[in-house]
């Protein structure tokens, strides 16, 4: 692909996984594992860039955007409570699913999720119809971004919907974007059905999109790094679904 994610333009700059602000407001210094597909290996930061926008966009909305998200995602990654009004849902939804669709550029064996009109739309902060979008807490500081394909059920026809989540933690901060797509034009006003699994996620994540109402973070309870609330059953939550790194 050598047309930007988000315009006409041809690739001409990187756009980082974790920004420069969030690696230096965490300061991680043991090496971290990448893996796209099958493929794994450490490396000894967590700088990571993808050659996928144009200086237009980089320099331009994406800053912007990343600009007037940065004092709350700073407190929530540093694990200071705070209130969520709808501004900052919507701007924080909008961050997340950049990050989601930058994701989603990585594998090259895999075709990519999001459609060229839903990263056009974002540009003009339209997020993609049938999305969810959630926050949770992690009681220490890491870094994992990482993404899962799964597919739903339409009027009991397996697959007639597809789905990508994608899951990230920056410090104490956790993100999971869901969007999913209807394959079959007939049920395109269709419920998706697609179940995950068990899990305290009603006290464990806050529903940042659709926007509802203001709220306050963190949530009644945290992940814990192991058990029936650890942080892998975020990362497991969707019972069908295959890794894309």
């Amino acid at each position: 692909m050598q047309q930007c994610l988000f315009c006409p333009n041809p690739i001409d700059s990187a756009e980082h996984i974790w920004s420069d602000w969030i690696l230096e407001d965490l300061k991680l210094a043991t090496p971290i594992r990448v893996t796209v597909g099958r493929n794994s290996s450490w490396v000894k930061s967590p700088t990571i860039k993808v050659e996928c926008v144009c200086r237009a966009c980089n320099n331009g909305w994406m800053s912007r955007l990343e600009e007037s998200s940065k004092l709350i995602i700073h407190a929530m990654i540093n694990d200071d409570p705070c209130g969520l009004s709808k501004r900052d849902q919507n701007k924080l939804s909008r961050w997340a699913v950049l990050k989601a669709m930058v994701l989603d550029f990585c594998n090259p064996k895999r075709a990519l999720f999001y459609t060229q009109a839903e990263r056009e739309a974002l540009k003009d902060s339209i997020i993609p119809e049938r999305s969810l979008i959630w926050l949770g807490r992690f009681p220490k500081k890491a870094f994992h971004v990482g993404g899962t394909d799964i597919w739903g059920e339409i009027q009991e026809i397996p697959k007639a919907g597809h789905g990508c989540v994608t899951t990230l933690i920056a410090g104490h901060l956790v993100f999971q974007v869901l969007t999913f797509h209807v394959l079959m034009k007939q049920f395109a006003s269709d419920q998706i059905n697609v179940g995950c699994k068990p899990g305290y996620w009603n006290f464990s994540l806050l529903d940042i999109w659709p926007i509802a109402h203001p709220l306050r973070w963190p949530p009644d309870m945290s992940f814990t790094e192991r058990g029936t609330s650890g942080i892998v059953t975020l990362l497991d939550r969707w019972k069908l679904g295959e890794n894309i790194g």
